[in-house]
């Protein structure tokens, strides 16, 4: 509804207020970590936007790059998971490490960011772990851990897990494990799901 803001820092921090034009000043939630990156009071703002609407509350939410507002609609897709929830955890975190946590199965890391318990994590991950586009990720190297598990590969294994009853995060952090430790497992479905069995 409200791409962007294009206006005048009136008054600065995470509760930012931005000057349109008209004698217009709109309040925008701001994560800590854009609220640090504004300029001074006085100077021209540029800020990506989400509006949340609720029954009893319209709330603006800013971001100073686009690919932190992709992630936070991601985050916000999630059940459990609220703009302030989303919003603290952009705070405590980058866009980037939180795709990384999300794509390598990364329970401990989320647990680490406020609002997030054990069961919010696991969901985090298994709802959102594969479906981290390119657009949130920003060019980074996510080599390492995940980078060259194909998507397909890395499903095709998690649903053999599944299959024997493991839970979905458990199955992919078992996987992701393996594949830290032997990067060409993944090439052999067979040996991969094995060698995750064998770690559980």
């Amino acid at each position: 509804m409200i791409a962007f803001l294009d206006g005048i820092l009136a008054v600065g921090g995470t509760g930012a207020v931005i000057t349109i034009g008209g004698g217009i000043g709109l309040d925008v939630q701001l994560s800590a970590r854009s609220a640090d990156s504004l300029p001074a009071v006085g100077q021209p703002i540029k800020l990506w936007t989400h509006l949340a609407v609720r029954e009893d509350n319209w709330s603006l939410y800013g971001f100073i790059e686009a690919e932190e507002r992709a992630m936070f609609r991601l985050l916000i897709s999630v059940t459990g998971v609220g703009p302030k929830v989303a919003m603290g955890m952009l705070s405590r975190a980058s866009g980037d490490e939180i795709a990384q946590a999300l794509r390598t199965g990364d329970e401990k890391a989320l647990v680490r960011l406020p609002g997030i318990g054990k069961k919010s994590a696991a969901r985090l991950i298994v709802e959102l772990g594969q479906r981290i586009p390119e657009s949130v990720l920003g060019g980074m190297d996510m080599g390492g851990e995940a980078g060259a598990v194909s998507s397909a590969g890395l499903s095709e294994a998690l649903a053999v897990l599944q299959a024997m009853g493991l839970a979905p995060a458990a199955a992919q952090q078992a996987l992701l494990k393996v594949r830290q430790r032997d990067p060409e497992v993944s090439e052999d479905l067979e040996a991969w799901v094995r060698a995750a069995l064998r770690g559980i």
